[in-house]
Formats: structure tokens, C-alpha cells, sequence
């Protein structure tokens, strides 16, 4: 089968990916043990867990975000560079879903009184400081009334069950989620939470468009564009919402935007912000634990034949959003003037963004400076914004350090946020006023438009010789296969 027939599932996907995937049938244990396979084995293949500890009727996927090359295979692309073009034009040219009447998460059904999340699922503790066990792996979808017309909303939120009918959720300021939130402040927001659904659907979850470059998006259709065809949808039995067809597991219930509930029973005792210990967050630190919306839950559904629970990243994770909104942005501001944008996994995915730039004239000279300033108030959380020219290769560290070194002028090309709202999953923007955004640093490592003779690099014509004159192939594949990244592409541009 095809690649648009096998990935409108995770078991497709699984399956069509087999080469990349590790069957665990010895018991693995979802507190600790599921973690430190996850951690010891990071860049590595995808892991599937046959048998939980303490959960017969379930089984657990990890890393499944974990490789670069991975997301590349999955969307049907050569590079990961092309990775942020793909989601943009998805986002741009949706494919509307495609309503269902039967589906494979409708198997069975968990009424609200029946219904126990923490012996129904092997919720993960990822370390021995963790404040507990968590949920927050399901990915929420949101269409019809609560939406704007012709759009819909799939993200991930960090949800922690305090008891067996409802749980926190913590919406980020600015997420699309929080608009619809405030939009309906004093009702209830009809919602599924989708676990393990279509991986397309998963990827657009984790992603994040930011409102102020994308306010409205079909994201569903934005999932349908990437695999190649419609998304299945299906009619929440409980309330007023559609599930994804495919997921193992969906859970419905309604967000409750006025209503508060602390992450864990250690916060809610010392009734204090960001002090209790929660579980590792993207910024590499362990997280703490917040007051978050309320939500409530009507029931749960699932696949028959042992449905896959998602193991919450807690370490890399490649979904290129952040880089993508960037990208268009520097559109906006003038086009063709961004040519490519990194955000690193050095970086923490979301925490910076190195971004490459050619001027073409001298009145782009500048333009630079103001997209520094843009992305560094724009994006919470961002720390670094880094800005190089088209000669420097941005997904190589090596290159972006030389020209930090040769090309910043410490006096004028240091740019400092002006302060305001950050976030607070950052230790460095949580003092003083809560979430205080205490200085991301901007750095426009280019060359000023006027000075390029200054700075020209030495270059060999390494593409004018034909190498099998002196090699076979065979030896110049083994050779090229010893060298190291940087150095493998200094040797196909020819720069010294």
C-alpha cells in the first residue's frame, strides 16, 4: 500500500514504517521504566510496548516524534528543510473531513460513571521528581459553533486528572484555544481529546501556528492535506463535537473556561503558582504546577483490540510550526527576503529560532533587525533569535557559531527584547511579576549590505572536477560517509 493509504491511521502508519519500529513484549512499566527507554534510546527508532505493568488492555508508543528523518518520511519529503514549506502550504490548502457515520474509536464505549482515567490509562511518570503521574497526551479537536466558520483547532494540552470526572488543562495566552475560551467565558466548550489519532492530525497537534500570524486555520483540513486525503471525523456520542475516526481512544466532555483547577494535590495545598513539581517541559527543565481551566468529562471510547496509549514526549520532538510561522512572517515583511528558518533542537524547538536572509538591495538592510524584533515579542518563550546570511548554513551549528564569531559587532548587533508577558514553562521569565520576560537576546550575525567585499568567503570550485578520476564511487561514498556534517557540506559548496 501507498503511502496516503497506509498513514490515515497510526496502525497504517506503524505497519508502512515497520523497518523503523521495535515490538517491547517483555512488561514494561509506564511509571519511570517507559521513560528511560524513551530518554536512553532519543534519535532512535520508534518503540511499541506490547505489555504495560498494571494495564492488560492497553499498549504504549514511543519516540514516534523522536527522528528527524522520521517526520521527513512521514510527510513524503526529501529534507527536513522542506518540512516548514509542507505545513504552510497545508495550512494555506486544506482538505476538508470527511464525516463518518462508523469508526474504529466508537468500538467501545465508557460511560462517564464507569469511567476511572487512571486505571483506564497507563498515564507516564517520567522521573523521581515528577510530581505524580499525568495525562496530557491526547490531542483536543474543536469545529463547528465554538470555531469560526470554515475552521477547526487541533492542539495538545497539558491535563492532569484530579478526579475521575474531570481534570486541569493548561491553555497557553495567545493559543488558538484560549480565543475560543474567552469567546464562550461563561458557558462550556463542547470538546474530544483524540489519543493516537491520524499521525497528520497528531503533527498539526503538536504544532503551533501562532494566532497573530494564522488567527484562523482549518487545522483538521490542514492533517487532510498532509496525508494526501480527508480526515474521517466522526459525531461525539456524548456532546456536541466530532472525534477523529481513527484515534484508539477519543475522551469527550466540555472545557469550562471560567472554571480553575489546580495540576496537583501539592500546588492546591501550598496555593501557590509555579512552585510544586509537575513533569520535564520543553524547556528542558522540570516543569511546575499552575492553577489551569477546568474540564470536564461526559465519556470515554475506544478501539476494541488493544488500543495504543501515547507516550508525551519528554525529550526531542521535531514538528517545524515554530520555524514555518517565522518563515512567514519574514514573508509578510518582504518577500523572498527569509530563505530558510532552523528552530533547533539546541534550541528546545520553541525557545529560538536561527534564521537565514539575503539582501538583495540596500533598502533590505535593516529588515533584518526588524524581524528580530517582531519574533523576539511575539513568541513567547523565544530566547535566542539568531539572524545569518544566505552563505551560512543555518541547520549546521559549526557555521552559525563562525559567523557569530566574525560577523557581530558587539556594540550595535545585540538586540534586546523590550520585556513584557513571557512564558512561564521558562525559569528565566519567572521572577519578580509572574511570567516577566526578563531578556530573549536578538543577534544579527549578518554582513551589512555595504561592507560584502569586506567579507568574501574563500571558496574552492570543488564542483568542476570529476573525483572518479583519482576514486571509485564506491571509495568517495565511503569517504564522504567519514566525514562529519559541517565538513561534508563545506566540501559540496566549496567555502574554506
Amino acid at each position: 500500500m501507498t503511502r496516503e493509504e497506509q498513514i490515515v491511521s497510526l496502525r497504517g502508519a506503524l505497519e508502512w514504517m515497520k523497518d523503523e519500529v521495535e515490538v517491547i513484549e517483555a512488561e514494561v512499566d509506564p511509571v519511570l521504566e517507559a521513560g528511560a527507554i524513551h530518554k536512553a534510546f532519543d534519535d532512535g527508532p520508534v518503540f511499541l510496548a506490547q505489555n504495560l505493568k498494571g494495564y492488560p488492555h492497553a499498549r504504549m508508543i514511543i519516540n514516534f516524534w523522536g527522528r528527524r528523518e522520521r517526520l521527513v518520511r512521514l510527510l513524503g519529503l526529501d529534507n527536513y528543510k522542506d518540512a516548514q514549506l509542507k505545513m504552510l502550504e497545508a495550512v494555506k490548502n486544506p482538505i476538508p473531513p470527511k464525516v463518518v457515520e462508523d469508526a474504529p474509536c466508537h468500538e467501545v464505549f465508557i460511560p462517564r460513571e464507569e469511567v476511572d482515567p487512571l486505571a483506564l490509562f497507563p498515564m507516564v511518570q517520567y522521573t523521581e521528581a515528577d510530581g505524580g503521574r499525568f495525562f496530557g497526551n491526547g490531542v483536543f479537536f474543536l469545529s463547528g459553533a465554538c470555531c469560526e466558520e470554515g475552521t477547526s483547532q487541533l492542539t495538545f494540552h497539558r491535563m492532569s486528572f484530579r478526579g475521575k470526572d474531570y481534570a486541569s488543562i493548561n491553555i497557553s495566552p495567545g493559543q488558538h484555544t484560549e480565543m475560543i475560551a474567552n469567546k464562550f467565558y461563561d458557558g462550556k466548550v463542547p470538546v474530544t481529546i483524540n489519543i493516537c489519532p491520524n499521525p497528520t492530525v497528531e503533527l498539526m497537534g503538536i504544532s503551533q501556528f501562532h494566532a497573530t500570524v494564522f488567527p484562523y486555520i482549518d487545522e483538521v483540513g490542514a492533517a487532510g492535506a498532509l496525508q494526501g486525503s480527508p480526515v474521517e471525523i466522526v459525531k461525539a456520542k456524548t456532546v456536541d463535537a466530532y472525534a477523529i475516526a481513527n484515534a484508539e481512544w477519543t475522551i469527550e466532555g466540555y472545557i469550562v473556561p471560567r472554571g480553575r483547577v489546580w495540576e496537583t494535590e501539592e500546588a492546591e495545598k501550598l496555593d501557590k503558582q509555579g512552585v510544586a513539581p509537575f513533569h520535564p517541559e520543553w524547556t528542558r527543565y522540570l516543569g511546575r504546577a499552575y492553577k489551569g481551566r477546568k474540564f470536564e468529562l461526559t465519556a470515554v471510547t475506544r478501539r476494541k483490540d488493544k488500543p495504543i496509549y501515547f507516550f508525551p514526549y519528554g525529550g526531542w520532538a521535531y514538528f517545524p510550526s515554530l520555524s514555518a510561522c517565522v518563515y512567514e512572517l519574514g514573508e509578510r515583511l518582504s518577500p523572498g527576503f527569509v530563505t530558510d528558518v532552523n528552530n533547533s533542537i539546541a534550541l528546545s524547538q520553541l525557545g529560538g529560532v536561527i534564521i537565514q536572509v539575503r539582501k538583495r538591495r540596500e533598502s533590505d538592510e535593516g529588515l533584518q533587525r526588524n524581524l528580530l524584533g517582531m519574533v523576539l515579542e511575539m513568541f513567547r518563550g523565544i530566547r535566542l533569535a539568531i539572524v545569518v546570511d544566505d552563505d551560512i548554513n543555518p541547520w549546521t551549528t559549526d557555521d552559525v557559531i563562525w559567523a557569530l564569531s566574525s560577523r557581530v559587532n558587539g556594540n550595535v548587533d545585540l538586540i534586546m527584547g523590550v520585556g513584557g508577558r513571557g512564558q512561564a514553562y521558562q525559569p528565566g521569565e519567572r521572577g519578580g511579576m509572574m511570567f516577566t520576560h526578563n531578556g530573549g537576546i536578538g543577534i544579527d550575525a549578518t554582513i551589512p549590505f555595504s561592507a560584502r567585499e569586506r567579507f568574501t568567503r574563500a571558496r574552492f570550485p570543488v564542483e568542476k572536477f570529476d573525483y572518479t578520476r583519482w576514486f571509485s564511487e564506491e571509495k568517495i561514498k565511503a569517504m564522504k560517509a567519514q566525514q562529519g556534517e559541517y565538513f561534508r557540506w563545506m566540501g559540496e559548496v566549496g567555502y574554506f
